[in-house]
């Protein structure tokens, strides 16, 4: 099994010399979701109240049934989350540990609810697995060596901190250890672009806009004010960016149902025409009915009346005579034979899928092959054990008869 991302983090901390950025590859965000906002946030929280990291989470639907199958795999599940939301700050996630204790009731502390009266609860929202974190986070993790998964374990609990008082006791000089930011928070206390609360660090709300107003006007800072002696207590909080769904599509594709639901949604973004190099354009035969809300990889083959709609054709694939190819994605190098039939399929690099077969909503792993006239649907179509080490038996055999034959002449 392949170690977390939070032993990962333990391994090179040593080498993390400064607040850093955790970013997955496989986020896909919209163009008004940018890195840069995120940076913004942390770096303005982090100097003027103690806040110790920043996490991005977006707002994902369900897929819909009709299109995806349980046999891909587990449908990924949105985890509920209480935040803040005019403050920006992540309270706490309802982690699988919290659902095994108990899953029948929610349980939230009265200290959390006492600092921020007005939280939201929703299950809508999906982590992203961006965090921009200050460096003293990886000395907490250093103390935790139990914690595998970030997102599930050491996250929520990173949380707990800023309205637990035993936690904040027990880890606040590890989080937030005294240094030269002290300085910076009581000069942005005296600015009218920050909003002290006295110790409170953002943590209430007001009633409605009335009550915003004389918040504000209460808040702006005398420049005869002569409060600088007062400690600064460290809020340790976790901002959040929550992106709304109606800003732009965001997701994740770190599993097949989301890949699926990320090139649907590309394709309508898109419009196909034939490739303007004589080449490829040669490649398209004149009578394939290809529609506009496909994709169509460089160097493929469609050869007469063949249906593509509403699908991604990777590289070098071939489509042959009569073949339907209905939502689907074929990566790079697939065979789909005269007149197979394919409706909302994913296959792997080299699949061949034979003449006259059929199949719905399948997955294939790469190298497999359909035979002719073969049927299938909802299925996850893997090689077996025996095939996968006959064929590396095979390819060393040939390496080996290959070397004899070079070292012979």
């Amino acid at each position: 099994m392949a170690p977390g991302t939070c032993t990962v983090l333990r391994q090179f901390s040593s080498r993390i010399q400064s607040d850093f950025i955790l970013l997955p590859c496989d986020f896909v965000p919209p163009p008004s979701l940018s890195l840069t906002h995120l940076l913004n946030k942390f770096r303005t929280e982090s100097t003027y109240d103690g806040a110790i990291a920043t996490a991005c989470f977006y707002e994902a639907g369900k897929p819909d049934k009709g299109t995806v199958t349980e046999d891909w795999g587990m449908i990924p599940i949105n985890l509920p989350i209480v935040f803040d939301e005019r403050s920006g700050t992540l309270l706490h996630i309802d982690s699988p540990d919290d659902v095994d204790k108990n899953n029948n009731e929610f349980e939230l502390r009265m200290s959390l609810l006492s600092q921020y009266p007005r939280t939201k609860l929703s299950a809508s929202f999906r982590d992203s697995h961006v965090y921009v974190c200050r460096r003293t986070v990886l000395d907490a993790l250093n103390a935790k060596p139990h914690f595998d998964s970030i997102k599930e374990e050491f996250i929520p609990w990173l949380c707990k901190p800023q309205y637990q008082r035993t936690r904040r006791e027990k880890y606040s000089h590890i989080l937030s250890p005294v240094t030269n930011n002290l300085s910076q928070a009581l000069a942005l206390k005296h600015s009218t672009l920050h909003l002290p609360t006295r110790k409170q660090h953002l943590r209430r709300s007001a009633a409605g806009s009335e009550a915003d107003d004389e918040h504000l006007r209460s808040v702006v800072p005398s420049p005869v004010e002569d409060d600088d002696e007062e400690s600064v207590e460290p809020s340790l909080r976790i901002g959040l960016v929550a992106h709304r769904a109606s800003s732009g599509f965001a997701s994740r594709a770190n599993n097949l149902h989301a890949y699926l639901e990320l090139n649907r949604f590309f394709l309508g973004q898109t419009t196909w025409v034939l490739p303007s190099d004589p080449e490829n354009r040669s490649l398209i035969d004149q009578k394939a009915q290809i529609s506009s809300d496909s994709m169509i990889g460089r160097s493929t083959r469609v050869e007469e009346r063949a249906s593509i709609k509403r699908s991604v054709i990777g590289k070098h694939c071939v489509i042959g005579k009569m073949a339907k190819v209905v939502g689907c994605i074929l990566l790079d190098h697939c065979v789909v034979a005269d007149g197979a039939k394919l409706d909302g399929c994913i296959l792997g690099t080299y699949t061949k899928i034979g003449a006259k077969a059929e199949l719905s909503r399948c997955v294939t792993q790469p190298g497999y092959e359909v035979g002719e006239g073969e049927t299938a649907r909802n299925e996850k179509l893997e090689i077996s054990d025996w095939t996968a080490r006959d064929t590396s038996e095979s390819q060393g055999s040939d390496e080996c008869e290959d070397t004899s034959e070079d070292s012979s002449e």
